[in-house]
């Protein structure tokens, strides 16, 4: 008897964990697929816009009025302003007598423009059974594709794909979903303790402006530590990223007869070009660049007054602050050398802008500590890797804030017709956040940067 009653138990407890995931599992759906269907795409500044516009499409401010009365709703314990840009900034106070470091989780609100998102119909797979999925127009995302690549792990999961005629916004709306579920979830968790902890839902990101109009000081302080929740790699966090430069170069010349080129004093401005382009090292272009390696690469150039001028563009990456210096002296070099060559035309830098920089010059010492100790105690995957790219971490750094890591955020596929993601995994990366909160928790606010 004693026997039936210790099975009894122990199946009751095993259904009722059944049922709770279940239920986590149908309420983040619903939370995702109501993010989803909100047509958030952001759009890149016309020229007539001016240098210093910051559009916001009527689907982001839908979407960010949408998130704003939803943690509104959540009612005592959660502070949340919305800015006239559209962001959101949500603060749930610490309830520990003990000061511990506070920390900002972040998302974005818009989806890229580089795919279709009008019309978004996402589609819902239950139980995905390991095999092709197939999206509709002839489209299929496969476990055996590059797209699909991490669906050969989530056999049994619930899959969320678009009809393959638009993107989903899996690309942040995950984030955005997931931090929305931690902040309910650490409401209702009367238990759990807790520093301060921030919310920042951005704008713009997707077109590089996440951090033009960031405004912490709608925070009674600035975090101490930051987490970008918008990663696209399985299992993956950044611990550095690259210093992103960008440069422009204006070469001035005029349309003399060449015949008589000394005596009229030419200036061939599109020579003077192509010389300046030769005089940069060959080691320093992208084909030869990999690893933490960076690069100098004239990625665009346009013709002026017809064909009297000439303009062109220059990307700038490195993890390391003396490859940046090397490169400065190679512009440097390529200006001098050039002048001297072709001394009737006239070189401008009209532009020099630090569009994004490495997070690890200014990430809280403890961070990466605390991920790893989440990792352990959850048993999810997060290994770090170092970026070859920027992150909304990376553009705050650019303006002054503090940087912090991205982790993964269960967007896969972003910025195409293929992005999806798995719903279990954004009620796991839930649980991940949380943890981090919680070891968080057991430091204490004696640990400067």
């Amino acid at each position: 008897m004693k026997k039936q009653i210790i099975i009894t138990l122990l199946f009751c407890a095993l259904a009722s964990s059944a049922f709770a995931q279940n239920n986590a599992t149908e309420r983040m759906l619903n939370r995702y697929l109501s993010y989803v269907k909100i047509e958030s795409q952001s759009q890149y500044p016309m020229p007539e816009d001016g240098p210093d516009a910051f559009p916001v499409q009527e689907g982001q401010k839908q979407m960010a009025t949408f998130i704003f009365n939803e943690i509104k709703a959540f009612g005592k314990g959660v502070e949340v302003k919305m800015s006239p840009d559209y962001y959101i900034y949500a603060k749930v106070p610490s309830n520990m007598k003990k000061k511990v470091p506070s920390v900002m989780f972040m998302a974005h609100l818009d989806v890229t423009p580089e795919a279709n998102g009008k019309g978004i119909n996402p589609q819902v797979h239950r139980n995905y059974d390991g095999g092709d999925i197939a999206l509709g127009h002839g489209l299929i995302l496969s476990p055996t594709s590059k797209q699909g690549l991490h669906l050969k792990d989530l056999v049994g999961k619930t899959i969320v794909t678009s009809d393959g005629t638009t993107l989903t916004g899996a690309d942040c709306k995950t984030g955005c979903a997931i931090l929305v579920t931690l902040i309910e979830q650490m409401l209702n968790d009367k238990k759990f303790k807790h520093g301060d902890v921030y919310f920042c839902f951005s704008q713009n990101e997707d077109i590089g402006m996440a951090a033009v109009c960031m405004n912490l000081s709608y925070f009674d302080k600035v975090p101490d530590m930051l987490i970008d929740v918008d990663g696209g790699d399985y299992g993956q966090f950044s611990v550095a990223n690259f210093t992103a430069e960008g440069r422009t170069y204006l070469f001035k010349g005029n349309l003399a007869h060449p015949s008589n080129g000394k005596a009229n004093g030419y200036a061939d401005a599109r020579t003077a070009m192509a010389y300046f382009i030769g005089q940069l090292p060959p080691d320093t272009h992208p084909s030869n660049s990999e690893g933490k390696q960076g690069y100098i690469h004239c990625y665009a150039g346009d013709t002026l007054n017809g064909g009297q001028d000439y303009r062109i563009s220059f990307r700038i990456r490195y993890f390391d602050k003396d490859d940046g210096a090397r490169y400065a002296r190679c512009f440097d070099n390529a200006t001098k050398k050039t002048l001297e060559a072709f001394p009737n035309v006239e070189i401008q830098l009209e532009n020099k802008a630090l569009q994004y920089d490495n997070v690890a010059y200014s990430m809280h010492p403890k961070t990466i500590e605390v991920i790893k100790q989440a990792v352990a105690k959850t048993g999810i995957r997060m290994e770090p890797v170092e970026l070859r790219a920027g992150t909304t971490g990376a553009m705050m750094v650019a303006q002054g804030l503090p940087g912090g890591p991205c982790i993964y955020s269960g967007q896969q596929a972003e910025h195409s017709l293929f992005e999806w993601c798995c719903i279990e995994e954004l009620v796991e990366l839930t649980s991940f956040c949380k943890t981090i909160v919680d070891e968080i928790s057991k430091l204490t606010i004696s640990i400067k940067m």
